[in-house]
């Protein structure tokens, strides 16, 4: 879809950073965070959300286990989402929130998960968030079957709401006037 702005076609840019969920990667994420940033927090839906993370690596094509790590998903998670909020939250004088990041948090591997277990999976995870004063911070949690992606018509109808949210934030916040 073309994006116009006075009448001028725009071509965004887009840089992609792929963290890979390694809780490493929290020391150096602030280098990279700005007010036009958007977060795809990405997370295993089929796995328990209570479970220990495992940082998992292929080499060559060959999947690699890696390591446990002393820390659920779901705390890796709110790390996340507390590190992008701690950055990015706009507050006015008086401690009021003006303006949060925007995040998306998406569950993969939906194929997995009978539509009761995606609603169980994305309820837990919001209540977990709200309870850690997430709430405002992650609009929306979905979870996509991967093995839908570019299929046209049988495309996880996920995929579409994705592309207008990414679309969404690339025509408000990506667009920066200059002075003539």
């Amino acid at each position: 879809q073309k994006m116009t702005h006075d009448d001028v076609e725009l071509t965004p840019l887009f840089h992609i950073w792929d963290c890979g969920g390694q809780p490493v990667f929290l020391e150096v994420l602030p280098a990279f965070l700005t007010s036009r940033t958007m977060f795809l927090l990405l997370f295993d839906a089929s796995k328990d959300l209570n479970s220990r993370w495992t940082s998992v690596q292929y080499l060559q094509g060959r999947k690699i286990q890696g390591e446990k790590v002393n820390i659920t998903i779901i705390e890796l998670l709110q790390k996340w989402m507390s590190s992008i909020h701690a950055h990015l939250a706009s507050i006015n004088e008086k401690g009021a929130f003006l303006e949060y990041p925007r995040i998306v948090a998406i569950g993969s591997r939906g194929d997995k998960l009978t539509k009761k277990k995606k609603n169980k999976v994305k309820e837990g995870l919001k209540s977990k968030l709200e309870s850690a004063a997430f709430g405002e911070v992650v609009k929306r949690v979905c979870i996509v079957d991967n093995t839908t992606a570019g299929k046209g018509k049988k495309e996880d109808e996920t995929y579409e709401y994705l592309r207008k949210e990414i679309y969404e934030f690339a025509s408000k916040k990506l667009i920066v006037k200059t002075p003539a």
